[in-house]
């Protein structure tokens, strides 16, 4: 069987998702596959046709790619493809959407506002109804993209980058604490949740603006806060329908160490430095365990994963 990884395109993360995809070959490759890397671009299900492979294993992130765009495309044509289906993919990489779906859940999370930039410019929002400091996020963007933290009023401005992203944007409680991620893969129709695991910054970074790799640490919680954030990662996963892979982002303050939901990945980093993969490994799975995984559990909901191998 032949696998067409897709990756690149216009994105924020077209870099991150190319550098996904390298991983994700050399993986691939080391355990048997046939592969064909294929560039994000115009006509992309006619390239895809042409390439003449049984799967594609979605390595695009970001706004038009990820987000449920691609996926749409794939199931219109009955491509199969890995992870998440256009809706719940959509869902998940819009951050305002996960709040709405958090609060139904009541699933803790940071307050939240939502701002367009008219009420902004015209200065009709209240600050106060969400304090200093707090988060603005574009809704659209991952990898800590078009994000920034506004400390006091004298920040505001920094709002205008995030709206060169996204319009309306979210604006969210800046929550004083560490940042704990949760994993979660599928294996023969059984959802495995990975150990939660603290992601770490280079001490020169502040965690919620950086891009770069993350290291892992070991939780040091207390082993009731780690259950409940197992718990409610396995629980979104399941309650909006999602598939393969994904991972949900948390912060425990400080001051009352309580967990609070971030966000969810359709498309989480896949490389061996991401955040998921290292905490397979914590959790002690073979990084190509976790790549082919993916694949064997795509392509479980159509065929027998034993015909999967060339």
């Amino acid at each position: 069987m032949r696998v067409g990884i897709v990756y690149g395109g216009t994105s924020s993360e077209a870099e991150a998702s190319r550098k996904n995809a390298m991983a994700v070959e050399a993986a691939l490759k080391t355990e048997g596959y046939a592969v064909c890397m294929l560039e994000y671009q115009q006509n992309m299900i006619e390239t895809i046709r042409k390439s003449y492979i049984d799967i594609v294993y979605l390595c695009v992130q970001g706004k038009h790619h990820g987000d449920g765009t691609l996926q749409a495309m794939l199931t219109h044509e009955q491509i199969p493809y890995t992870g998440s289906g256009a809706e719940t993919a959509m869902v998940m990489n819009n951050k305002i959407l996960c709040k709405l779906l958090f609060e139904y859940y009541a699933i803790p999370t940071p307050k939240w506002k939502i701002l367009h930039k008219d009420a902004f410019c015209q200065g009709g929002f209240d600050f106060n109804e969400i304090g200093f400091p707090f988060v603005a996020k574009a809704p659209s963007q991952g990898g800590s993209y078009g994000i920034e933290l506004v400390r006091t009023p004298a920040d505001l401005d920094r709002l205008d980058k995030v709206f060169c992203y996204d319009d309306p944007i979210l604006l969210e409680e800046y929550v004083e604490g560490k940042f704990y991620t949760v994993g979660l893969l599928e294996r023969a129709g059984r959802l495995v949740t990975l150990k939660c695991v603290e992601g770490v910054a280079p001490a020169s970074k502040e965690m919620i603006l950086f891009t770069g790799a993350y290291d892992i640490a070991v939780p040091k919680l207390a082993e009731s806060c780690l259950d409940e954030m197992e718990m409610l990662a396995g629980n979104i996963f399941r309650y909006i329908g999602a598939r393969d892979v994904a991972r949900v982002d948390f912060m425990v303050s400080d001051r009352t160490q309580r967990p609070y939901m971030l966000e969810m990945n359709a498309v989480p980093g896949l490389k061996r430095d991401s955040l998921l993969p290292k905490a397979a490994v914590y959790s002690g799975m073979r990084y190509e365990d976790v790549i082919s995984g993916i694949l064997i559990s795509a392509w479980g909901r159509r065929a027998d994963p034993k015909c999967l191998k060339t």
